[in-house]
């Protein structure tokens, strides 16, 4: 299709870009694939249900997102380019022209135009290209599967709402040709590419996927996936899956170091949150937990609508209680956010995690919150960070194999996750829930070797220690954790806990009073 323009907005279709007065907006995949429903259908009004089938694909969404989706078009398109008829739906109203009609037969279509010039990422989010992977196996009959493998990674990175992809008919253009990475970052307007090779040696697959950032070539992650002939569909699968668990946490951490190099007071929302994220995992002290809080405070100053932000400002609440790091009355501040960050979503599968897990373990919505992490999976089925709030969510509500299976989920997507410490440690509350008492003492040391602070994993170990009769270590890790939180009782350390399943609960308070802690 060729470039349509409305007012002084341009409609890039093959690109999925949308440019106001000559820049690129940051519009949501789920926003954009709306305005071309509307502009395919622009001779009659489109009911609601029909633009949910259509845009969802079968994914069960309230219908607020449809009208929060079409609240931000109009933003950008303006008041009156989409008109609501109440009660059945919506209709594209805008005067709409096609450039193919006045541009010269010699002039390059929108899609060369814009290769031939380099183009700005999206505003405030990091943007990559997942480039056709070299065939080195000699065949070109293998090319389907490779191609195969670079549709499914596509599709499978643009689910997460973070960062741009790039559609593959533009990343498509570099196929077969010889080019070094700066120049695809400066062609597409892009700060990372993903790129592979494949290769077929006695039978078995493999494929070999990087992740490198453009301006300087540097790589940033790298993998190798085998399979056999014979699973080839699956191993497509597989590897997507994979390598988009692995490339979110890898990019995410990549920005950080970006920013990092950056005056704190030049910083946007974007990167405030960017600075926030590492310390809020960090496990550490109280003071560093409100500088990662005024951190969030200062993005939303800046963007008081920023959804993420307030789901990172609910986690980060969240993640200070369980450390004890924040007593229980500065913790349920993070509240608010948590909510507010479940409704206004747009679509992006982390803050609904952080917001959902939150939720469950501050205040007790145990419903609110695995609605909220469901819908995070059936947007990204692959976030690890949505999978890991999935199992300590379901852990709480009293369904310990149902918490393991995603926790495993998590940690087969990315065994190399630098936060899969807190998987470990939910393992091990899953299996001391279960009665598997030398499983949960397994995990919780796992835990603890990745994060030798962390509150959750210590207090899970003791649990277990006691359980399984270890009971001198037992006594001496609590006489640690007594010293670490002077003045807990066992009554306040019962409430503390979110487990719904009371008798769990009640053991896990014998096992601190066996232990000598104070009524």
């Amino acid at each position: 299709m060729d470039a349509l323009r409305i007012a002084n907005a341009r409609i890039l279709p093959s690109l999925r870009r949308v440019l106001v007065d000559g820049r690129p907006v940051a519009l949501g995949a789920r926003a954009f694939d709306l305005l071309m429903c509307l502009i395919d259908r622009r001779d009659r009004v489109v009911p609601k249900g029909e633009l949910l089938t259509v845009v969802w694909q079968g994914t069960v969404v309230e219908e607020t997102n449809l009208t929060v989706h079409v609240a931000a078009l109009r933003k950008v398109l303006g008041a009156r380019a989409i008109s609501t008829v109440p009660g059945v739906g919506y209709r594209f109203t805008a005067d709409l022209a096609s450039e193919a009609a006045t541009r010269p037969a010699a002039e390059p279509d929108a899609s060369a135009e814009l290769r031939a010039a380099p183009l700005p990422p999206p505003a405030d989010v990091p943007s990559l290209a997942v480039l056709p992977f070299a065939n080195l196996s000699g065949d070109p009959g293998q090319d389907c599967f490779v191609d195969g493998v670079v549709d499914s990674l596509t599709e499978a990175l643009s689910r997460v709402r973070r960062f741009f992809v790039v559609a593959r008919s533009s990343s498509f253009t570099f196929k077969g040709r010889v080019v070094d990475v700066p120049t695809v970052g400066r062609a597409l307007g892009v700060q990372y590419v993903v790129e592979g090779s494949f290769r077929e040696a006695g039978g078995r697959l493999r494929v070999g996927v990087q992740l490198v950032e453009t301006g300087a070539g540097l790589q940033i992650w790298s993998g190798r996936f085998e399979g056999v002939r014979e699973d080839v569909f699956t191993l497509q699968d597989d590897i997507s899956a994979q390598v988009a668990a692995a490339i979110e946490p890898k990019l995410a951490r990549a920005e950080v170091d970006r920013v990092r190099r950056k005056p704190t007071e030049n910083l946007h929302a974007y990167e405030l949150c960017l600075q926030a994220l590492p310390i809020v995992y960090g496990a550490g002290p109280a003071a560093q937990f409100e500088r990662a809080i005024g951190l969030l405070r200062r993005a939303l100053e800046a963007d008081p609508g920023y959804a993420y932000a307030k789901a990172l400002s609910a986690w980060a609440h969240t993640a200070g209680f369980a450390n004890g790091a924040l007593g229980w009355r500065r913790a349920i501040e993070g509240l608010p956010h948590a909510l507010e960050a479940s409704i206004e979503h747009h679509d992006d599968p982390t803050t609904l995690a952080f917001a959902g897990i939150t939720l469950g373990y501050l205040g007790r919505e145990h419903e609110a919150a695995l609605h909220a992490i469901e819908l995070a999976l059936a947007l990204n089925p692959n976030s690890v960070t949505a999978l890991r709030s999935a199992g300590w969510q379901h852990g709480y509500v009293g369904k310990p194999d149902t918490a393991i299976a995603f926790l495993q989920r998590a940690m087969q997507l990315n065994p190399l996750d630098p936060e899969i410490g807190y998987v470990h440690a939910g393992m091990a509350w899953a299996h001391l829930m279960a009665g598997r008492a030398e499983e949960a003492v397994a995990a919780a040391r796992r835990s603890l070797l990745d994060l030798p602070t962390y509150l959750p994993g210590q207090w899970a170990l003791l649990h277990a220690l006691r359980r399984a009769g270890e009971r001198d270590e037992a006594r001496r890790l609590a006489q640690a954790l007594w010293t670490r939180r002077p003045g807990l009782t066992i009554e306040r350390y019962r409430r503390s806990l979110p487990y719904a399943d009371a008798s769990f609960v009640a053991r896990c308070a014998e096992d601190l009073s066996m232990l000598g802690m104070p009524a």
